[in-house]
């Protein structure tokens, strides 16, 4: 007969899911970790509990939550994890400047009393800008 398997309290969270990939035995957050905003401040969720920067994260502190990193303090020792691996914030270059549209600029003839009609020509669009 076959032996059957201990059942698992699905309530709590497994032993793998309190650890850091490549920490053991930390319960460090992994890259990629969700941040929940509440009141106008980010915290970090961990199995089902919110934490605030300035608790504990296992043994570390949470010290900052920003766009791409979350920083813990060990004792003396800060690490930045990125929220999300493979992603980094660089800053754009910014657009080329428009270009002024050419003026038609014909000498007018002396013999003729009424300007002739200028040509309108078509604005040129900047770059990056969507009509």
């Amino acid at each position: 007969m076959g032996v059957a398997q201990e059942m698992r309290d699905p309530t709590v969270a497994p032993a793998e899911a309190s650890t850091a990939p490549g920490v053991p035995g930390s319960a460090a957050p992994a890259p990629g970790m969700a941040v929940v905003v509440q009141d106008g401040k980010p915290h970090l969720v961990v199995g089902t509990r919110l934490v605030a920067v300035g608790q504990k994260v296992g043994n570390a502190q949470l010290e900052r939550i920003t766009e791409t990193e979350i920083w813990l303090r060990e004792g003396k020792q800060l690490r930045k994890l990125p929220r999300f691996n493979g992603i980094q914030r660089s800053v754009a270059k910014p657009p080329a400047p428009c270009k002024a549209p050419v003026a038609n600029t014909k000498p007018r003839s002396k013999s003729a009393a009424v300007p002739a009609p200028q040509a309108v020509s078509p604005a040129v669009p900047c770059e990056g800008v969507q009509p």
